[in-house]
């Protein structure tokens, strides 16, 4: 069994995995809360830890706190050039997040197609993956060996989340109001009527825009039309607006980066063990 730890920009997100990558329990709570989860193994029954943290150094020192008294390995992934059949292009590979990494493993995991993978929290993510084939003076004897059914991450977009492209005009404007719930604008309408609804579908509009921006430009490159997969906590409400503007297949998938975290270290023991045994 496998504790998986997603600390984001606001909350911690968390699983219990057994060796099938089924979710044996779960749960979330805000960055400030850390202290109060019981993550006693005795409880949940894991042997090992995986972390994504990218809330910095006060989130990690917490998780460290709780998880010592343990005594369980932990491991804290960090961004790679590839892992999983999973290539990462970016210029310098460590800079990538660690959670849009695990988040771009487990998509491509779930499709082993052409996908735009979108995280959306307080910031939105916007990555695009493609399968199309690696030439071979890219590829080391080691990854010769591997399968043929491989991914490259080739970039992606990061912008404000749609709570906080709301703030931010809240805050940085003296008579625009703080943000309106998602669920109180009339999304089909873009001629909107009051402040608050052009606030909130301005801010919706913003990033559906980017997301089919994303795909149309996938779909030119890799010459099919990519599959949308997009978690977080404004996953529905971005997949609700997305329905008019796109036609491709849009996938809400619940814990992204969590199931990304059991495929990075289940890869990770599976390599251990080979070597040990050679």
């Amino acid at each position: 069994m496998l504790l998986a730890i997603d600390s984001g920009n606001t909350r911690t997100k968390w699983a219990v995995f057994n060796t099938t990558g089924e979710v044996c329990n779960q749960g979330a709570c805000l960055n400030a809360e850390i202290a109060t989860i019981d993550f006693s193994p005795i409880v949940f029954g894991y042997e090992r830890v995986v972390i994504s943290n990218v809330a910095g150094e006060q989130c990690a020192a917490e998780l460290i706190k709780k998880l010592e008294p343990y005594k369980l390995p932990i491991h804290w992934i960090k961004s790679t050039s590839q892992i999983c059949d999973v290539y990462n292009r970016y210029s310098n590979p460590e800079s990538l997040g660690t959670d849009r990494w695990a988040a771009l493993i487990a998509a491509w995991h779930i499709k082993q197609a052409p996908c735009v993978v979108v995280n959306a929290g307080t910031a939105v993510t916007i990555d695009s993956l493609t399968s199309d084939a690696l030439t071979t003076d890219m590829l080391t004897t080691d990854m010769l060996t591997t399968t043929n059914n491989q991914a490259e991450f080739i970039g992606g977009l990061i912008l404000p989340g749609f709570n906080l492209m709301q703030q931010s005009l809240g805050r940085a404007t003296a008579q625009l109001p703080m943000p309106a719930s998602a669920d109180s604008a009339q999304h089909s309408d873009i001629f909107a009527k009051n402040t608050e609804d052009a606030m909130c579908i301005g801010a919706l509009k913003a990033i559906s825009g980017a997301i089919k921006l994303m795909a149309d430009a996938l779909q030119a490159q890799c010459q099919q039309s990519p599959t949308i997969i997009i978690s977080g906590g404004d996953a529905q409400t971005i997949k609700n607006n997305l329905s008019g503007d796109v036609t491709n297949l849009v996938l809400i998938v619940d814990n992204l980066v969590l199931r990304g975290l059991f495929l990075i270290e289940k890869f990770m023991q599976k390599n251990i063990t080979k070597s040990e045994q050679q």
